[in-house]
């Protein structure tokens, strides 16, 4: 959350003094910012991205029951609970 707000006003103030101000060391906000996006990671925003897109095609009529039956259908192996959850995350 910290890393985030820096990434996030780095073009505003230096770097070295947000670090100073949040008490997070500059050396860890690096790492953090080069370090790669796992693939769980970039499976759950594939996951988000599908369910979004179902959600729409069928005129946000569609529970997570319905978008996890499209989803299984398509061969994604999900939950409704986990759908439901990541639908969640929009409110």
């Amino acid at each position: 959350m910290k890393y985030e707000f820096i990434k996030q006003h780095e073009y505003l103030f230096p770097i070295e003094k947000m670090c100073r101000c949040l008490k997070v060391g500059p050396s860890g906000y690096y790492k953090w910012k080069n370090s790669p996006i796992c693939n769980r990671s970039l499976l759950k925003e594939k996951m988000k991205q599908q369910i979004t897109s179902i959600y729409f095609m069928s005129k946000q009529r569609y529970g997570s029951p319905g978008i996890t039956f499209e989803l299984n259908s398509l061969g994604y192996k999900i939950s409704r609970i986990t759908v439901a959850k990541y639908m969640g995350s929009w409110v």
